[in-house]
Formats: C-alpha cells, structure tokens, sequence
C-alpha cells in the first residue's frame, strides 16, 4: 500500500518490502504485463506509477524496457525508490518524484525532472495496491483519476485496482501477525459500515531479544466504493472504462470479488 499521507509509511517504509509487502507488486508487474496489456495493448513505453512506494513495480517495467516516472507522497518511501534505482543504468533509470497524486501538476514548479512528467506523454498510467482506496472522499478519488487522464497521451490506458467492500467488511481479518528477523508486526482493523472505511491500527516492533525492541505505530484508513461510482468518477475525468476485472484474472467481477483491476482509455 504505496505512501498516501504524510504521517503514514515513515517508520513502517524501511520494514515495508522485508515484511511481504514487495510480492505485490511482483504479482502487479506480471499481470500486468502477461494479462492486462496484451489484452489492451499500447503504443509508445512511457509509464508513469502513481503511488510507487518503494518503486518495485516501476523497476520492473524498467527492466522490461519502459522509460518510468513513479510518483509517492511519502519521501521514506521515495528515499527507498531512489536508492534502489542506483543500480539501475543512468540511460534508462526511473525517476522517483516525490508529489501528491491527488495535485501533481499543480505541483510541478518545485519538482525536479519536470521534462519527464509532460502531461499528455504517458501511454501507460498505474496505481495500485489499495492506492485509490486511501482516497477517503469522491472528490480525492475523482483528483486522482484526473492527473491520470491529463498524464496520458491519446488512447493511453490507466491501469488501477481496488479493494472491493465485500473484502474491507469480511475477508480483511481483524487481527494479523508478521514476524520477521528483527521485526514484529502486528496489524488490528476494524471496518465501519456506515463510511465503508476500514481502519488498520499498524504496530511494529523493532530490535531483537537481547537488546530490546523500538516500538512505532500508524494508522491506515481505506475506503470502499461502489463499482458504479468509481466508473462514473472515470467517466467524468474524461476516461473511457475498457474492462473492469477480478483482479489477476480476466474474469468479470462478482458479489465476492476481492479486488478489481480497472482498464479505463484516454479516447
């Protein structure tokens, strides 16, 4: 769950990939790759990665011979995006931008690598793993589907998912255990049917046995929203929705569908 807000991901940032959270965004990558764009191919290979994190997805399109733009609102996350990139060759290395999805061109006068974020450029626009569900009102939501639609060139794709209700209200369990060397991570949610919001109270624990442990706490706030909203904010954000998927499938969605990939086109 790439850095939406300021207070959240700064601690947990150095933890985030160790802690199973980088197997996403693989899983990400090869659908994408594998499934979504030989379904809805594209031309040109500018991508820019809305909500990065720690840049795992962009590398890999990267790797895979796209010139990427990952953009975070958290800059431990972006900090971790950029040392990652260091390995990469300077001809083709991802620039890593750290910007507020929500208002990235009204930010771009203090943001370096201004060339690289031209609007209308992108044939290909991401944000994924519960990204748009950090969005808590309609209006951040409908933001976030607008610099997608200004960053891309005619007929690019957006390429997004979300978590569904019927995951945040009775599949995300209430309590969940991570331990890894050093690290303890204990997550408690609780999800509220009058917003569709699911509130996670994310707790780590950082040391060892002998020395004691450093203890650091977030909180992470997601919203579900009703499949006919989120097309008709699409729409609105001049978009056209191409296909709308159970995610890492190319099956329709259903009452138990846990996540949904959306596929929208810049007609």
């Amino acid at each position: 769950m790439p850095g939406k807000t300021s207070d959240i991901y700064h601690a947990y940032a150095p933890f985030y990939d160790g802690s199973g959270q980088i197997r996403f965004a693989v899983l990400c990558a090869s659908y994408l790759l594998g499934d979504i764009l030989p379904r809805h191919p594209v031309t040109g290979r500018r991508a820019l990665d809305l909500a990065c994190g720690t840049g795992t997805l962009a590398l890999i399109l990267t790797d895979a011979g796209w010139f990427v733009v990952g953009v975070d609102r958290s800059p431990a996350m972006i900090a971790i995006a950029r040392s990652r990139a260091q390995s990469v060759d300077p001809a083709i290395r991802p620039h890593f931008i750290e910007a507020d999805m929500r208002w990235l061109w009204r930010e771009t006068t203090r943001i370096e690598h201004v060339e690289a974020l031209r609007r209308g450029s992108f044939s290909l626009v991401t944000c994924t793993y519960d990204s748009l569900n950090y969005m808590l009102t309609e209006e951040d939501l409908a933001a976030c589907f607008s610099t997608a639609a200004e960053a891309l060139a005619p007929e690019g794709l957006f390429v997004a998912d979300m978590n569904t209700r019927h995951f945040l209200e009775h599949d995300w369990g209430d309590v969940e255990i991570i331990e890894r060397p050093g690290f303890i991570q204990v997550n408690l949610s609780r999800f509220d049917p009058e917003t569709a919001c699911s509130t996670m109270r994310l707790i780590g624990f950082v040391g060892d046995d002998a020395s004691g442990y450093e203890r650091f706490e977030e909180i992470h706030v997601e919203r579900a929203y009703p499949p006919e909203t989120v097309a008709s904010l699409i729409a609105a954000a001049g978009l056209s929705v191409e296909a709308v998927y159970d995610c890492f499938t190319t099956q329709p969605i259903g009452a138990y569908t846990q996540r949904i990939a959306w596929v929208a086109r810049k007609r």
